[in-house]
């Protein structure tokens, strides 16, 4: 699948977002180059990253609106439904933490955690008050992906200080 296609669609909804077109090619990035995706979930993984965040910038608004904007762009690109399905319960849940998720829900999670960590990010999570670090490390899925959060988080501390 050339997911640029995909992505293109998405464009005018992701722009409304906080962070915009950039932080979802962050996410997608993150995800290929920190996780090993099986070939049989690539297009579930990868669609999924790009429409996280569709129905706009509040939590709210990507449950409510989000699945149905994915569904519309996913149909337009001839997608079965059962798939257009598993992409909408990624979204309609992206921010939640199931015990038992699937493991292309476990990677947009924990890709989109990682995100936070990232030069463009951190500065707005950081100054936030009272913004815990630590637990959003602890709630990261892959071991590794946890390992790499704590080497991100003290680089970040590092480069604010010098």
């Amino acid at each position: 699948m050339d997911y640029e296609t995909v992505f293109k669609l998405a464009e005018p909804y992701l722009k409304k977002n906080d962070f915009g077109m950039p932080h979802t090619r962050r996410v997608f990035d993150i995800a290929k180059q920190n996780f090993e995706v099986p070939k049989k979930l690539e297009e579930l993984v990868f669609c999924s990253i790009i429409m996280h965040d569709i129905g706009g910038s509040s939590i709210e608004k990507q449950y409510k609106d989000g699945p149905a904007i994915a569904a519309s762009i996913l149909q337009k690109l001839g997608y079965k439904e059962s798939f257009v399905q598993e992409v909408c319960q990624i979204v309609r849940t992206h921010h939640e933490h199931p015990d038992n998720p699937s493991l292309a829900f476990k990677i947009l999670y924990d890709s989109d955690k990682l995100v936070m960590f990232s030069p463009e990010e951190f500065p707005y999570y950081n100054s936030q008050p009272g913004f815990d670090w630590n637990k959003i490390v602890e709630l990261i899925y892959h071991e590794h992906a946890r390992a790499l959060a704590k080497r991100l988080l003290q680089q970040r501390r590092t480069e604010k200080t010098n």
